[in-house]
């Protein structure tokens, strides 16, 4: 079920979108969305007899045909046995989590007898939808344009892993579906466990250390593993590169003559892993430039490209399609990954009762990103009290609050922050983030080493006042999505250089509109210093982004961030100190 999640919809309006991952605090969590989806009916204050229709956003039955597709190895006799238990192995249960949680591929096919008896009884009707239109009806929503080309690409939906589409006049047709395993996700995947780091989830961690490197490997890259074919497709060595046995650290010698020996977990990262990674990225920038010209070729007079799925989050990629002005406007939505599925297979509803017209200009809330849960100082002071805290500072002044803390944030001070709704997606927008001054270059190595415990290498994003972005970035659109690498404009490089990557940001333009608050917030700390820009990393260490206050305190108790603010509650070292001896969450 990929990143499982649920969402909720109610005359046309969409209410409520939650990753499973937020609630059950396990990271990548593709169980059957239980937790989400009581969250989602308690919040509404209704029960599940109240839900009309479950939509899914995979059609099982057909998942046979990547069964029997991996299971064509069994020709190859030195692998007979680890295919053969692999292949029924990652049918049934995508991941560790799916099995611990007892949900699998094979609930979905008696899913109302599952939903019984996880929720009560029920008489609703249940659709499947196709996994690449699910990603595709989701993110061509977001902009909702009348015209558009739109690529959807992952490791693999039921049959196909990459599907390239055309919107004419809001009617959707493919134009080119390759089928799995010949897969870009699966790709990017197998190299990211080779240089060590955990597959469907160290993806981003290549990513950004791809620019260190120079792609010295792409030749050999193209050659042997991910070959570039005419009108606009490719093949993937999948022999050669077999996914599956990365997933177990298993790599083919002969690729292992070609690269080396896999970099373990613990090992130094050298240059040559940091050349491989600058090569797997490079070629698949071309790989998917390579399909998008080709069809561009086919629609030259549509300027619009809308990009779903999985593959959709390796930013870098994103913002190299927009440096190329093949398109005048690139959309990539808050969450392009599987998670973003669950909104996309009930806009299927409004796709097909429309006659399968690709306007979804009537449904409310689309593009909001903050579609979790919203929590009111009830909540905190309950947690308070429960675990007999004291209760901290509220500044109900809305000037000296923002006053105070962007002052704070210009004296070098670290903030959690903690506002509204969650966001959608794995970004931190603003609601659930850690921030600091982007002009101070020592705080990146100092959150990174001292706060969030991870390699000092990686990057942080840059939030900005969307009325300054074109100061400071060469980027010719909004990012409120922060799914868009672009580069820093020269001179400006050295009064932001804690949210500089080898030249890059990943931009994330904040609008009035949609995050008043955190807008108020950078405004401020504008105000103070004439920078319109906080370095804004998502709020967790070493787990999912928090979602309730519970979690917030919790991850609070155990980092060295000055500040945590929930709402209009400031808690600080001091009260942390204090509190330290009763923390027991």
């Amino acid at each position: 079920m990929g990143n499982s999640a649920a969402c909720l919809f109610k005359n046309n309006k969409l209410l409520y979108a939650i990753e499973e991952e937020r609630l059950s605090r396990i990271k990548n969590d593709s169980s059957f969305p239980k937790l989400a989806i009581k969250k989602i009916l308690k919040e509404e204050g209704i029960s599940i007899t109240d839900i009309n229709i479950v939509y899914v956003y995979w059609q099982p039955w057909r998942l046979f045909t990547r069964f029997i597709a991996v299971t064509k190895k069994l020709f190859y006799p030195s692998q007979l046995k680890n295919i053969l238990i692999k292949s029924f192995s990652t049918f049934f249960y995508n991941n560790k989590n799916q099995k611990q949680n007892g949900s699998s591929w094979i609930d979905l096919f008696f899913l109302k007898k599952f939903i019984n008896k996880n929720f009560g009884n029920w008489n609703g009707k249940i659709k499947y939808v196709d996994h690449h239109l699910s990603h595709i009806l989701y993110s061509a929503s977001i902009n909702n344009f009348k015209n558009s080309l739109i690529l959807s690409y992952d490791g693999g939906g039921e049959e196909f892993s990459t599907v390239l589409a055309v919107n004419k006049n809001y009617r959707l047709a493919n134009i080119k579906k390759i089928r799995w395993p010949n897969s870009l996700g699966h790709y990017y995947s197998f190299f990211t466990g080779f240089l060590g780091f955990q597959m469907l989830e160290g993806e981003y961690k290549m990513m950004g250390l791809a620019p260190y490197g120079k792609p010295r490997y792409e030749k050999i890259i193209l050659e042997k593993i991910l070959k570039i074919l005419p009108d606009g497709n490719y093949e993937f060595n999948h022999n050669l590169c077999s996914y599956h046995n990365a997933l177990e650290n298993n790599f083919d010698k002969e690729f292992i003559k070609i690269f080396g020996k896999p970099r373990l977990n613990n090992n130094i990262i050298t240059k040559k892993h940091m050349d491989i990674a600058s090569s797997v990225q490079s070629v698949f920038e071309k790989v998917q430039l390579h399909m998008l010209i080709w069809a561009k070729k086919q629609y030259p007079k549509i300027n619009n490209l809308v990009i779903a799925g999985g593959c959709g989050l390796n930013v870098s990629a994103n913002g190299f399609i927009l440096r190329k002005k093949l398109f005048k406007k690139i959309s990539i939505p808050p969450a392009p990954h599987d998670a973003g599925c669950s909104i996309g297979s009930v806009l299927y509803r409004f796709y097909s009762l429309g006659n399968f017209a690709l306007n979804f200009s009537k449904i409310k809330n689309i593009s909001n990103p903050y579609l979790g849960f919203r929590y009111t100082d009830k909540d905190v002071l309950e947690i308070i009290n429960k675990k007999k805290f004291s209760i901290p500072k509220k500044i109900k002044n809305k000037k000296l609050f923002y006053y105070f803390l962007s002052k704070s944030l210009a004296r070098g001070k670290i903030i959690a922050w903690f506002q509204g709704k969650d966001e959608f997606g794995p970004r931190a927008l603003g609601a659930r983030s850690f921030l600091a001054d982007p002009r101070n270059v020592k705080i990146k190595n100092s959150i990174n080493l001292k706060i969030k415990q991870r390699e000092k290498f990686r990057p942080f994003a840059p939030s900005i006042l969307n009325t300054k972005v074109n100061a400071y970035f060469d980027i010719n659109q909004k990012s409120p999505y922060m799914n868009i690498v672009a580069n820093v404009i020269r001179n400006k490089m050295a009064s932001i250089p804690s949210v500089v990557h080898r030249g890059t940001s990943r931009v994330h333009s904040v609008s009035k509109a949609l995050n008043k608050k955190y807008y108020n917030l950078l405004n401020f700390f504008f105000l103070q210093t004439k920078v319109p820009i906080l370095l804004n990393t998502s709020f967790n260490i070493q787990e999912p982004i928090v979602s309730s206050p519970l979690d917030a305190i919790n991850t609070f108790m155990k980092s060295k961030v000055d500040y945590l603010v929930i709402e209009d509650y400031v808690f600080d070292s001091k009260w942390r100190n204090k509190n330290m001896k009763l923390h027991d969450l």
